[in-house]
């Protein structure tokens, strides 16, 4: 009987997606036409990404168990709580730039729950080798949908400086996750 892969169990929701997969400029397309008129909705969607990897390094911080406890527990803590630090930069250039229906709760609630559906954590806890992996994946995939958001508004002549500045730092952060986690998912290979 053939294994089921990770990405295979994640059925293609946005965080299951391969930063190099085609659908996922379809996936993030509609997350964005969810937000309807809403201007600067691709900040919206960036912003429900951004509280989506806190809850992921935060869980995988609780998860943290065995021989590699300590340091798991203290990365993945690293990872949450810059991240958590992010949103409320996000969340502010979404309003100051688009105004408040770009944080409408049900909305982010939503996008988010379909996120966490398409993580997989609603039916196993992955064991702690899988953590960083996980997280290595929601980490790649954030990179593409920042890759995404800034391309669709500079093409629509949105991007301020300000805000370029703000992704690229964004950007640059979990770049650094990124590495962070190659290198935690190469010492467990």
């Amino acid at each position: 009987m053939r294994k089921t892969s990770l990405l295979e169990m994640l059925d293609m929701q946005p965080a299951s997606v391969v930063p190099s997969d085609p659908n996922l400029g379809i996936v993030f397309d509609n997350m964005v036409s969810e937000w309807g008129g809403t201007r600067y909705a691709q900040l919206a969607v960036v912003l429900v990404h951004l509280n989506f990897l806190t809850y992921v390094h935060h869980t995988h911080h609780w998860l943290s168990k065995g021989d590699v406890f300590y340091g798991d527990h203290l990365l993945f803590q690293r990872l949450y709580l810059a991240t958590q630090e992010q949103v409320d930069g996000i969340g502010e250039r979404v309003v100051g730039l688009g105004g408040e229906d770009g944080v409408n709760l049900p909305l982010q609630v939503a996008q988010l729950n379909k996120l966490v559906k398409g993580y997989g954590m609603t039916t196993t806890i992955p064991q702690p080798s899988e953590l960083a992996r996980r997280s290595l994946l929601a980490e790649q995939n954030f990179l593409a949908v920042m890759k995404l958001a800034a391309q669709q508004l500079d093409e629509q002549g949105m991007l301020t400086r300000g805000l370029d500045n703000l992704m690229q730092g964004i950007e640059d952060l979990h770049e650094s996750h990124v590495y962070l986690l190659k290198q935690r998912c190469k010492a467990t290979a």
